[in-house]
């Protein structure tokens, strides 16, 4: 009997798991992983399709070869707005200063970069917020997109005797030859960089033309502050990635947030120095 029953039992139990087998059926795979999409019920629908993700580190968003700068025409602007490699008299500080008819130093202080960098909305921030010192009237002359199509000048009056001229110039490629002649008799430039992954050509395109124009003597010598702004976005690229690509390691480099103000008062006060070392020797 019990041997009946165990060959009973072995008949069952192939039966039984058949039956298991059939309500719960392995899953089909012909769907490929990737495209499974699976949104948390927490997150808004439209979020998924508008949101923006971080730039992954070393990622290449930089192609030096498309950025097209016309070196010869560059060094023809820098000419017309007589830019000239620097004499004796202006390697030596308090030799070659600008002076008006009541006898104060004038120093020339530029901010430099691609359009859309935030350029003017850090001069707008320090004329507001700077109370230290007395100040002038700020020029700001527009396009139809409120762009600065040439410059904004702002004379600050650190003393009775020394005046900075700050000047912001236009950074769309079209204002090239009102860009450079800016340039002309600069004391300290303030570069100003894009952070966004999508402007990084912008910014070596400014650099580039920057550095043809000057030349090679005043790039070695002038007072250079770099500014990486709009650090507070999500996707903004690595610092050390952006030095590299614009070649400007070892210039003095503040992390900025125009916008919110944040490092621009140091980041001023940094070129302010230089240029009066420079330029004056104190």
């Amino acid at each position: 009997m019990s041997v009946f029953r165990r060959l009973a039992g072995r008949i069952r139990k192939p039966k039984k798991e058949a039956e298991e087998a059939e309500e719960d059926p392995m899953p089909e795979f012909s769907t490929p992983a990737e495209e499974v999409t699976v949104t948390p019920l927490t997150t808004p629908p439209d979020y998924v399709a508008t949101r923006r993700e971080p730039t992954p580190v070393g990622t290449l968003v930089a192609e030096p070869e498309k950025l097209q700068i016309d070196a010869a025409a560059t060094q023809d602007l820098a000419k017309a707005a007589h830019i000239e490699p620097q004499t004796a008299a202006e390697i030596v500080p308090g030799r070659a200063l600008k002076r008006d008819k009541e006898g104060r130093i004038h120093i020339k202080i530029v901010f430099y970069g691609p359009s859309l960098s935030g350029k003017t909305t850090a001069l707008r921030w320090l004329f507001a917020n700077v109370r230290s010192i007395s100040k002038g009237k700020i020029v700001e002359i527009h396009d139809e997109l409120g762009r600065t199509t040439f410059f904004d000048f702002v004379p600050i009056s650190a003393s009775h005797k020394v005046v900075f001229d700050v000047f912001t110039v236009a950074g769309q490629r079209r204002h090239a030859s009102q860009r450079i002649s800016v340039l002309r008799e600069v004391d300290g430039l303030i570069f100003m960089a894009d952070s966004q992954p999508e402007q990084m050509n912008e910014n070596i395109a400014s650099m580039q033309e920057l550095r043809i124009a000057l030349g090679t003597d005043r790039m070695a010598t002038l007072p250079i502050v770099v500014s990486l702004n709009k650090r507070d976005l999500p996707n903004a690229l690595p610092i050390d990635y952006m030095l590299q690509m614009l070649g400007l390691e070892g210039y003095p480099v503040f992390d900025t947030i125009a916008t919110e103000g944040k490092n621009l008062l140091r980041m001023f006060q940094r070129v302010l120095r230089d240029a009066l070392i420079f330029k004056v020797g104190i």
